[in-house]
């Protein structure tokens, strides 16, 4: 805990997000986990299918903006804490496990879904998550009604 004044306290706000907002790992973690590759490598088939969904999912046509990653954890922001719960819910309701990241964990206006792809994904299922995200771009007032409708 800091005590200060408003002034500090807006400063800390606006230009220490990251230790406010910090899900980083500890560094000894990040070490611990790259031993482990080394020791157990993943199955070469796992990671070419996990690479494989990463590459198609860069590659979707979507109408949203996307974060770039190349990584297995994909973002797809839509902006208000309200969207990004209900279009999760949606995705969520079919099967989808797809989470909100909410303000003020990301900065307003950012506000994001997030999405992790794992080796035991099939492509069908990354097809099925992109029709969703743009049958709900191209029909947004399936936003508006309840869960299930």
């Amino acid at each position: 805990m800091i005590a200060g004044s408003t002034q500090l306290r807006d400063y800390l706000i606006n230009f220490c997000r990251p230790f406010i907002f910090s899900t980083a790992l500890p560094e000894t973690a990040v070490h611990a986990i790259r031993e482990s590759y080394r020791l157990f490598p993943a199955m070469p088939a796992a990671r070419q299918q996990l690479n494989a969904l990463i590459r198609q999912w860069q590659q979707a046509r979507l109408p949203w903006e996307t974060l770039e990653s190349y990584t297995p954890i994909q973002g797809v922001i839509l902006p208000g804490n309200e969207a990004v719960k209900q279009m999760a819910a949606r995705l969520q309701h079919n099967n989808l496990d797809v989470r909100p990241i909410l303000y003020p964990t990301v900065p307003r206006g950012r506000e994001r879904l997030r999405i992790i792809l794992h080796a035991f994904n099939t492509d069908a299922e990354l097809q099925q998550l992109a029709a969703q995200l743009s049958a709900l771009k191209k029909k947004p007032a399936l936003m508006t009604g309840p869960v299930g409708t």
